[in-house]
């Protein structure tokens, strides 16, 4: 499909433009996001960040100008922004905290790899849970949010927030120890 017609498909029909958008660009862009990440983020970064791109095309539409350059050209710069932003995000914050640590039964890491190949577990694992256990241990260990706040938010009791974070817990240390073996 042509520049002008897929623009034209966006503006009509947005959920037909991005499905056509991703069809005929998808491979390029998920390439582009693994080239410009670290071997040490997981698969699951990638396909998040390359996600990312197509959302992120869309939203800054009304910035193309196609005298400027293909949909190709400006698609394949907001993948390499997106992934190069992304590094730069997991190599600033990327260290567990203590806290998770413990709770993960106090792994201890040896090296930069082997945490980061630990933060994919982790991640893989606590997208794995329902909700909204998900969002709980996301609003309380990523997010720094009390059981309080999280109560309020979710309306649910505070113990009840503490027992699903608990559980949810446990599960990942059954996820986690599956996993170093």
């Amino acid at each position: 499909m042509r520049d002008a017609e897929l623009l034209e498909l966006l503006q009509k029909n947005p959920e037909k433009g991005l499905k056509a958008l991703i069809v005929q660009y998808g491979g390029l862009v998920y390439t582009v996001v693994r080239r410009n990440l670290p071997e040490a983020l997981c698969t699951a970064d990638a396909e998040a960040c390359a996600a990312e791109v197509f959302s992120d095309f869309y939203l800054d539409l009304n910035k193309y100008d196609p005298s400027k350059g293909s949909i190709k050209a400006w698609i394949c710069v907001i993948a390499r922004h997106n992934a190069i932003d992304l590094t730069r995000r997991n190599t600033e914050v990327l260290p567990l905290d203590e806290e998770i640590r413990a709770d993960i039964g106090g792994i201890s890491l040896e090296s930069d790899l082997e945490e980061r190949e630990l933060r994919c577990a982790v991640l893989s694992g606590v997208k794995s849970l329902n909700e909204p256990d998900r969002e709980i241990l996301l609003r309380k260990f990523y997010l720094g949010e009390s059981s309080k706040e999280i109560a309020a938010r979710l309306k649910m009791s505070v113990s009840n927030v503490d027992t699903r974070t608990s559980r949810a817990v446990e599960k990942l240390r059954k996820k986690l120890d599956d996993w170093r073996k």
